[in-house]
């Protein structure tokens, strides 16, 4: 049977197909899934990160120990180079000990007679160019003026110890030995006094004037 439709073309039912929606539907779908993917991707790398940055963070506290240690050992080298300056510069002199003592011997005034000579040491206080790790000096940043820094060091020191009676004119006096060894130009640029002490006491019931000098080397 044949059926003809009279209606006009306006008016006629339009055959829609399913073929848009479901394009809209799988292009929706493949932005979820590329969206979760990329999220996933996103939260393993993070994750990744977090691992690794626990990982090094964990490997920085157990390096604590060494670094204390090599604090400690650096503290230890510095101290070291002291005492090694402080030998280094006594070993350089060690033949001429002889003619220095010899040669205090005759700038003693005879009221005086030496009880301890010996080489000892003493820190002292310097200021020294602060150095950066490339061993260059270390500026100022505002001046551009290298950095002053206070350091510790050992010096080399003479230590002269005695007794002085009464000279001539009735004095125990021992102004007159650092007076010789201060003035004489030889002694003098070879040791420096810094340090005089002294005390009147007895001395096998006599009485005597004790002294203690120091001198720089």
């Amino acid at each position: 049977m044949i059926r003809i439709n009279l209606l006009p073309h306006h008016m006629r039912p339009i055959k829609r197909t399913l073929l848009p929606h479901v394009l809209s539907i799988l292009v929706l779908l493949g932005t979820l899934f590329w969206l979760t993917s990329l999220f996933l991707a996103e939260r393993a790398e993070l994750a990744s990160a977090n691992r690794q940055y626990d990982a090094k963070n964990s490997e920085l506290r157990g390096l604590d120990a060494i670094i204390k240690e090599h604090n400690e050992l650096t503290q230890t080298k510095l101290q070291l180079q002291d005492k090694i300056e402080t030998i280094q510069s006594i070993l350089a002199d060690r033949t001429l000990w002889s003619e220095w003592l010899h040669h205090l011997s005759t700038l003693t005034p005879e009221n005086i007679w030496y009880t301890k000579i010996r080489l000892t040491s003493r820190r002292f206080s310097e200021e020294r160019i602060k150095m950066d790790k490339q061993g260059k000096p270390e500026l100022n940043p505002k001046t551009k003026e290298p950095v002053v820094e206070k350091v510790q060091v050992q010096r080399p020191v003479l230590e002269v110890s005695g007794y002085a009676i009464e000279d001539a004119s009735g004095e125990k006096n021992t102004a007159r030995l650092a007076d010789a060894t201060n003035s004489d130009p030889k002694f003098s640029e070879k040791f420096q006094l810094f340090t005089a002490k002294t005390v009147d006491t007895e001395y096998n019931g006599y009485s005597v004037r004790s002294f203690t000098f120091e001198y720089l080397i």
